[in-house]
Parts: C-alpha cells; structure tokens; sequence
C-alpha cells in the first residue's frame, strides 16, 4: 500500500510516517510539505490513503480534499487541524472526508483508532470535533442554517476589509445589492458593526479557509 502524508509541520510528518509504516505495513509513504505539492503528488501518482492538514500552505487543505474527491469518493482521506472551529468541522463533515482528528486530539491510540475505522471505509471524528459538530447542529440559530451562501460569502469579503466596489466587482453584483445582502445577514446575526462583524468571523473560523469563497469547488 501507498500513503501521501501532506503536512507543514516536519515533526508531525516524521511521526504520522513511523505510525503508518510500524502499524500498518505501507510499502511507500510519500510526503508534501504544501497543498500544491501535494496535488501534484496526487496526480503523479496513485496512493491508497492520504493525511493532510487543512490548514496549508499555498493550497488550502479543505480545497485540496474537494479536489481529490472531485476524482473519485473512493479516496480514503484522514484531515488533521490544529482548529477545531464551527466552519472547518462543518466544511468536514459536508466534504466526503472520511476522518478528522484534532491536533489536541493526537495520540497514539487515537490515531491507530481513526487509522483503522477509515481503512474499513468508515466515518471517524475524534472527541473534540464531535463536540463541535453536535454543537452546530443542534444550534437553529448557527449561521450557516440562517445565512444565505451568498450573504456568508459577502460577509467573509467584509470581514477581510475588502470594499462594497471590490466585492460588487469579485461577485458580479451590484454595489447596492451587496449592501442589501451586507444589511441583511448582519441583520440575521444581530450584529451591529464591521468591528462586531469581524470577532464573529474569527471566533466561527470563516476567514481560516479559502474554500469558504469557493461554492462551486
């Protein structure tokens, strides 16, 4: 078996490498130190299981799992975060990645453990993001079930400081219908200023992932 190991950090990819070949017997582990890196790794070659971080760089990880997944659902992918945030375990649970363990999460039992459910084909969240998941779903009142993908994807514009011109032009849309949906979602949120706007953005981890302005990947 073959394994693609995409990760930033080289400690984590010296362990993640000795677990895989000491528990579970990979022939070749192949590493990446970037999402682009890894993509181009992926399209070289072909690997039977694939951890990577979700935060990247070059290449945001939640996008590059779209990518991968886009060939085929049959790729068996574990994410590993150091957040754990409503946006990323969200984006996670919606993107047909099979695992995801937070980096607080990481030990060796709890990795041999994701490790085995996902060869089986199986779902596996560590207890930190099932925290957060249960949370957000039980929530009526969590953005994303009373926000527009269009008003979420103004407000993320917004909250990185981008002009109502900047946002009308990126979208195609027009100055006072951006304002319109600008009034509307901070509306829904009960938020009263950019300053409001911005903390909100930040505490739900909307501003971490390139693929929250991304709807068609």
């Amino acid at each position: 078996m073959k394994a693609l190991i995409i990760e930033d950090e080289k400690f984590v990819r010296e362990y993640l490498t000795s677990l895989l070949r000491n528990e579970f017997d990979f022939d070749e582990i192949v590493q990446a130190v970037d999402g682009e890196v890894g993509w181009q790794l992926f399209e070289q070659q072909s690997f039977q299981f694939i951890i990577l971080d979700l935060l990247l760089p070059k290449l945001d990880g939640i996008q590059l799992a779209k990518r991968i997944l886009k060939r085929g659902r049959g790729h068996r992918i574990l994410a590993i975060s150091s957040e754990c945030d409503d946006f990323t375990v969200r984006e996670v649970s919606r993107s047909g990645i099979l695992g995801f363990v937070s980096k607080k999460d990481m030990s060796h039992d709890i990795m041999n453990e994701a490790l085995g459910e996902i060869f089986d084909g199986h779902v596996y969240y560590s207890a930190s993001v099932l925290q957060v998941l249960e949370r957000v779903r039980n929530d009526p009142d969590a953005y994303f079930k009373v926000l527009s993908k269009r008003e979420l994807q103004v407000l993320r514009y917004i909250a990185q400081r981008r002009s109502h011109d900047e946002i009308a032009k990126e979208l195609g849309l027009s100055d006072f219908t951006i304002k319109r949906h600008r009034h509307n979602a901070m509306k829904k949120l009960n938020l009263k200023n950019e300053s409001s706007l911005l903390h909100f953005a930040l505490d739900k981890g909307i501003l971490k992932h390139k693929s929250g302005l991304d709807w068609s990947v």
